[in-house]
């Protein structure tokens, strides 16, 4: 969050806590001589309820910015950028009791030239009762506070520093800081790239209320709540810091070298493009180029989404064929070619020809532990451009279901270590790897386990 943003916020809650100080001390202030009590009271600017505004106003010389309420939402007169509702209201409440720390006088031309209030910021903030309008001006020479007026007040007031640093007109801070337009349910579609492809495209389905990844990914299963949770984050973001606006230089945040690149589109047809950048100098931060324009920071882990890819939304364990749907299967390994059928009611299995006696326990964990090793597959990534043939497969496993037909899974090498999964003969766009095979509490593990307790 902005640090002027936090600083605001911070001054809310030490003047909410003075209030009680005030109090303490109220016997005290009363025994007071009229004179100092009056000072007193002249150093109280504002007094108005925080929620009763409908417009503010930031001027700063020729450079001005009309913000109205529009039923719950502060919108910018002139429509050019969308504002930042918290700041808005940050300023109201802050303003709505905010108190000089001492005044130097009634205003002159002489004090209004020297304290920088001729050419100053101002904020004026319009409610039912009337506006009240502050001016700030130059900080003092010991950088303690800021001079300000207020329309209405004979005096010239001193503001501590952070009190008044936060009135001084800055256009970024009105403007709207959230990363994306949009809430969790006004999302349509989510892309994001790597070197000018696609890594990873996520479409919401209106009709049947849910997630999906592109027909080449059908034959998996997205989880439906990791895609919630990672988008309900990133709807909810907010710059840590503006920066430049209209960025001409792409070299300038690495932008011609993106860490990461996404477009979100929305359900209304709108649409906003990202381009992510590394902050080289401090790492946790990266750059965000919004709409090829707006330069922001945030924290690179809040930004990860644009490095994710379908295998990150999936369900990673794959199940092909549950035990108890099953009246038996076939099971090619390597130089391994078997057969088996399976009554789980009658509890009786034939494995090869030879009867198995799974009503033991301990065959029957040792049998189903084999089974689980090969018809639930530990995906270890997505590829969607491969195009694997099923060629030579090292595993092939068919399950004969109860109520008829059958499902066949091939596994395939290609580079390194992993294989391609077909299903029915098709590629279903992701891969296992070698540690699904072989070493401990593997498909070569549990099958030796197997075959020697039942003595096959």
């Amino acid at each position: 969050m902005n640090k002027r943003i936090i600083a605001l916020i911070v001054l809310i809650l030490m003047a909410g806590a003075s209030i009680g100080t005030m109090l303490f001390f109220k016997d005290k202030k009363n025994k007071e001589d009229n004179k100092i009590q009056e000072e007193i009271n002249d150093n109280v600017l504002f007094d108005f309820d925080p929620y009763s505004p409908t417009q503010i106003v930031f001027t700063k010389g020729d450079e001005s910015y009309t913000c109205k309420l529009d039923g719950e939402k502060w919108i910018l007169e002139s429509g050019e950028f969308p504002v930042d509702q918290t700041y808005c209201q940050l300023i109201c409440t802050y303003c709505s009791n905010l108190t000089a720390v001492e005044n130097y006088g009634e205003i002159t031309d002489e004090k209004l030239k020297m304290y920088g209030l001729d050419n100053a910021d101002k904020v004026e903030i319009t409610e039912p009762k009337g506006t009240h309008t502050i001016t700030i001006g130059n900080m003092s020479p010991t950088g303690e506070y800021y001079y300000a007026t207020v329309d209405g007040k004979k005096n010239v007031y001193a503001l501590e520093l952070m009190r008044g640093s936060v009135l001084k007109l800055d256009r970024l801070l009105i403007k709207n800081k959230e990363l994306l337009p949009y809430t969790l349910y006004d999302l349509k579609e989510v892309t994001t790239y790597k070197d000018g492809k696609i890594l990873c495209d996520l479409t919401f389905d209106e009709d049947g209320s849910k997630w999906e990844l592109p027909a080449y990914y059908s034959q998996v299963t997205l989880d439906q709540t990791e895609v919630t949770a990672t988008f309900n984050n990133i709807v909810r973001l907010e710059a840590e810091e503006m920066m430049d606006e209209k960025l001409d230089d792409l070299t300038k945040y690495g932008f011609d070298k993106p860490y990461g690149e996404a477009v979100v589109k929305g359900l209304d047809g709108s649409e906003r493009h990202l381009l992510v950048s590394i902050n080289e100098s401090d790492p946790k931060y990266c750059y965000v180029l919004v709409d090829k324009e707006q330069v922001e920071m945030y924290y690179t882990a809040d930004l990860d989404f644009t490095q994710k890819t379908a295998y990150d939304y999936i369900v990673q364990n794959y199940n092909t064929a549950s035990y108890y749907n099953i009246s038996g299967f076939s099971f090619k390994f390597r130089e391994n070619d078997d057969k088996c059928t399976l009554d789980n009611d009658a509890k009786e299995c034939t494995y090869n020809g030879k009867s198995v006696d799974i009503d033991s326990s301990e065959t029957y964990l040792a049998f189903t532990n084999f089974y689980n090793s090969f018809s639930i597959l530990k995906l270890k990534g997505t590829d969607a451009e491969a195009k694997p043939e099923l060629k030579d497969p090292e595993l092939s496993a068919e399950f004969l279901l109860k109520e008829g037909g059958s499902i066949k899974i091939d596994l395939v090498k290609g580079e390194d270590t992993i294989y391609y999964v077909f299903r029915d003969g098709k590629y279903i766009g992701a891969y296992v790897d070698e540690s699904m095979l072989t070493g401990r509490n593997t498909v070569s593990d549990f099958y030796l386990k197997f075959k020697k307790l039942a003595n096959i």
